[in-house]
């Protein structure tokens, strides 16, 4: 996964990025799917916004959070981002477990005891 956090118009403190990639290893830690992941920090007046964007294998997820500490900004964005990705995993298995219809396979010659001589009927 590669990663990329930014502050803008804030400087980060290195427990802060540190907790950010944690977090975003957890969250990629069981599928590995996450692609890439772009966190955003912008200080906005007296609250902080944290944006964060995962692109995963056909799929993007994009979530802006607000909070009064950049911790909390991003605690809240986390727990969105969380959310969505749950739901795109849980599509994502509905839609291989469905799948196409099965055929009925048929061996090329029979396998039962004695017969693995003479081909199978064709049907």
């Amino acid at each position: 996964m590669r990663l990329d956090i930014e502050g803008k118009h804030i400087t980060l403190a290195p427990h802060l990025m540190g907790w950010i990639a944690e977090r975003l290893e957890d969250l990629n830690t069981p599928y590995d799917d996450i692609c890439e992941a772009r966190v955003t920090l912008v200080q906005q007046g007296r609250r902080d916004a944290a944006c964060i964007e995962l692109l995963l294998a056909g799929k993007s997820l994009h979530v802006t959070r607000r909070g009064a500490t950049p911790d909390a900004a991003v605690d809240a964005a986390f727990r969105v981002i969380q959310r969505e990705l749950h739901n795109v995993r849980a599509a994502r298995r509905v839609r291989t477990s469905v799948g196409v219809d099965q055929e009925t396979w048929r061996a090329p010659v029979s396998i039962v005891a004695g017969d693995a001589a003479r081909p199978a009927t064709q049907a």
